[in-house]
């Protein structure tokens, strides 16, 4: 009788956290907590010893690793090349600010200071977030997808700084980022939210 209400908490959290992946825009994502929340739900059923040496339960923890692996390819920050690349002409656009802002109070100066530094680092900051989702998604198997995905739940996914100094700095200057191409100034815009 524990095992069935074991079971069923833990796949019922597997597919709750599903949901909200679904409704955040990560389809992939969910389909890794869904198979996942299956997955743990059988495991558990049939039993963890028995569950660990099944073939089908081994080939299923490979798939289901593949697909959050996949899902970090597809929506973290370090592989859209359209953000990298409006971080890159942001560091420029940081550089010569001053030429289109004038006179640049101390706010801005500082807002240029720190715009500068953070869209420099911003791509290894975004591609260190990366190597972590990677490890998660490699050495955790299903079980433990459930349960980081569920402390995910309460900490949000880290800040774009660079974007928020572009937004700070265009604020108190419109003129700042004239020459920043169109794409690169909505992906900023998109990613300062």
């Amino acid at each position: 009788m524990f095992r069935f209400i074991l079971a069923g908490i833990l796949a019922a959290a597997g597919l709750f956290l599903a949901g909200i992946s679904l409704v955040n825009g990560n389809p992939v994502v969910a389909l890794a907590l869904t198979l996942a929340a299956i997955y743990v739900g059988l495991g558990i059923l049939l039993g963890v010893a028995e569950s660990m040496v099944n073939p089908y339960f081994q080939i299923a923890a490979a798939v289901i690793g593949l697909v959050g692996i996949a899902a970090v390819f597809l929506y973290n920050r370090a592989f859209d090349l359209n953000i990298q690349d409006a971080h890159a002409e942001a560091v420029s656009e940081f550089v010569t600010m001053e030429l289109r802002c004038r006179p640049m109070s101390i706010e801005l100066q500082n807002i240029q200071e720190f715009g500068m530094k953070a869209c420099a680092t911003q791509g290894n900051s975004d591609q260190m977030t990366a190597v972590l989702e990677l490890a998660k998604g490699v050495h955790f198997g299903p079980t433990l997808t459930i349960v980081d995905s569920a402390a995910s739940l309460q900490k949000n996914s880290p800040p774009d700084y660079c974007a928020q100094a572009f937004k700070a700095a265009s604020d108190l200057c419109p003129s700042a980022f004239f020459s920043l191409s169109n794409a690169n100034r909505e992906a900023l815009i998109e990613a300062a939210k």
